[in-house]
């Protein structure tokens, strides 16, 4: 018998399975995928790490026109992805990934801890044409006790995503940063030792939510003039083979 407790990470994606726990904060990113998923005519998106599932039930509700499929390594929460969405939308890590899929890994790539073979894994199993998005927390410098809680091995900045995605046979399109509205917050979760009662984000009220979409939609929207901000998401390419 498996008395496995769960891990830090597996009761943070358990909490915020409750679509209450959706922020603006997600709902921004959801947007990213699906705007460029439109721009690159995928016909499905690929959740690699999907955690929560959070993408996928975005996704179904907002998109159905999306085909939504996921990948998820914690045997856990692979379980309960699989209750949800079913195991015709689960994908094996070793299995090849159709043509016209974009690949989504939305604060995945912190916590593997060879980064390079992860994207390079990934790399041979796509098409080449196929696109890939990534989302990760930027800024070394503001590594704290509760990237350690949630087990990340590094923060990002522009430039070391860039190269961990090239060094994977990709060719960038682009990387820019996100939310620099809420760089105020990386010092004070630097300073913070004590336990945190919420690990990812406290629920918000309805205006709080309201008022944080419209900042954060509007500099995801210039996200080309940011210098920095508390997260990275990059667009590649996977080129044809040969």
């Amino acid at each position: 018998m498996n008395d496995a407790r769960p891990t830090p990470l597996e009761r943070q994606q358990i909490q915020v399975t409750d679509p209450a726990q959706v922020t603006f904060w997600h709902r921004v990113r959801f947007e990213l995928v699906a705007r460029y998923a439109a721009k690159v005519a995928a016909r499905q998106v690929l959740d690699i790490g999907a955690g929560s599932g959070q993408l996928g039930e975005w996704l179904v509700t907002t998109h159905p026109e999306i085909s939504y499929r996921f990948g998820e390594l914690s045997p856990l929460l692979d379980q309960q992805l699989t209750a949800r969405f079913g195991t015709v939308r689960r994908s094996s890590p070793t299995e090849p990934i159709p043509a016209g899929t974009l690949v989504a890994m939305l604060d995945v790539l912190e916590h593997i801890e060879d980064d390079a073979a992860a994207l390079s894994a990934i790399a041979e199993r796509m098409t080449g044409g196929d696109r890939i998005i990534i989302t990760v927390p930027a800024l070394q410098w503001a590594f704290s006790s509760w990237d350690t809680e949630l087990g990340h091995h590094r923060r990002y900045s522009r430039r070391s995503l860039r190269a961990a995605v090239e060094g994977a046979g990709f060719r960038v399109e682009r990387v820019d940063y996100l939310f620099p509205e809420l760089l105020p917050l990386l010092p004070l979760r630097k300073i913070r030792t004590a336990p945190r009662e919420h690990v990812d984000f406290p629920q918000l009220g309805r205006v709080a939510t309201r008022v944080g979409y419209a900042i954060s939609s509007t500099t995801a929207a210039a996200r080309r003039i940011w210098p920095a901000g508390t997260s990275v998401v990059i667009t590649a390419c996977r080129p044809a083979r040969g």
